[in-house]
């Protein structure tokens, strides 16, 4: 059996059907008349059915790779393999970073007014220490909310 070197020469009558139909093609812009479009129409027509069978007739050839073509596939097979991995610990590194990471908001917390920062210092001192009923403390904080809303 013989083994193709080069690629095979086209059948001459598709190259005179793909000559035809480009020169019909040139003649589109000034065509006018309906038969005359019919005729380009037909032209373009034959040659694509032509180039199809030619084509189908003809499938691709396979890109070779220097490597699979010496060994058979397998060293691609391997290194794709190694690429997998490598890849897949990428991913897993980064996910391990983000687990670290997280959002901060763009815009500084406002610092609390001393008046909230004291009632915040009275509630941890009453979670920590149950205290009795204070009417006095009460008082105190009753007028000191009067005082920061009405006054």
């Amino acid at each position: 059996m013989e083994v193709e070197t080069e690629a095979e020469a086209p059948p001459p009558e598709l190259a005179a059907v793909l000559e035809h139909a480009t020169l019909m093609a040139k003649q589109l812009p000034s065509a006018a008349d309906s038969s005359q479009l019919l005729q380009i129409h037909a032209a373009l027509h034959a040659a694509h059915h032509r180039l199809s069978l030619f084509l189908s007739h003809h499938p691709p050839p396979q890109p070779e790779n220097s490597v699979s073509s010496a060994v058979g596939g397998e060293p691609m097979q391997m290194e794709d393999d190694e690429e997998e991995q490598n890849s897949r610990a990428a991913v897993e590194k980064v996910a391990w970073r983000m687990r670290e990471c997280f959002i901060q908001n763009k815009r500084p917390k406002r610092h609390l007014s001393p008046s909230a920062e004291q009632r915040r210092s009275f509630e941890d001192e009453a979670d920590a220490a149950p205290e009795e009923f204070d009417p006095l403390r009460t008082k105190l904080r009753a007028l000191e909310l009067i005082q920061q809303f009405h006054a």
